[in-house]
């Protein structure tokens, strides 16, 4: 058998595009990946919608008794580039951020009455907050932009 080279990549050389990686202390080989997310499985669907599960659970064994019983837990999903990534939820039936984050029932219901609980302005920011989530193009100088990749200013300014 042949051997393959070892590719070795810095990952906050400035040439990748924004957002970049961020190193763990001084000198350190551990990044700090800034994705939002558990990794973990939930449910986050209305127990008492039967639709909202999915037919088969991927998550199971194929052929196993419990792969036909249908899946109502989800892995979260990273929110780092979720602006790049509509639509949205785990079945991509949503086409606003802020429907997708309405939708969370289940595990996720607290979060959801949370948001809800928030005033017009603090939802709004929420929202835009989770906008400027995203994998920004090559080339580009800001961090903050708005949808022309131009920047933006952040927090936006309150309108009264």
């Amino acid at each position: 058998m042949g051997e393959t080279k070892t590719l070795s990549l810095d990952l906050n050389d400035p040439s990748f595009p924004q957002p970049r990686l961020i190193p763990v202390g001084k000198d350190s080989q551990w990044l700090d990946v800034p994705a939002y997310t558990d990794f973990r499985l939930h449910d986050i669907t209305d127990p008492n919608d039967l639709s909202e599960s999915e037919p088969l659970d991927m998550n199971q064994t194929l052929w196993s008794p419990k792969f036909k019983q249908g899946n109502r837990k989800f892995l979260t999903k990273r929110l780092w580039g979720c602006a790049n990534e509509p639509s949205y939820f785990h079945h991509g039936l949503f086409t606003t951020l802020r429907r997708s984050v309405l939708a969370h029932s289940g595990e996720a219901l607290k979060q959801r009455r949370a948001f809800q609980g928030l005033g017009e302005s603090e939802q709004d920011a929420l929202i835009e907050f989770l906008k400027t989530l995203q994998v920004l193009p090559p080339g580009t100088r800001d961090l903050i932009v708005d949808e022309a990749f131009r920047k933006r200013d952040w927090p936006p300014a309150q309108t009264k």
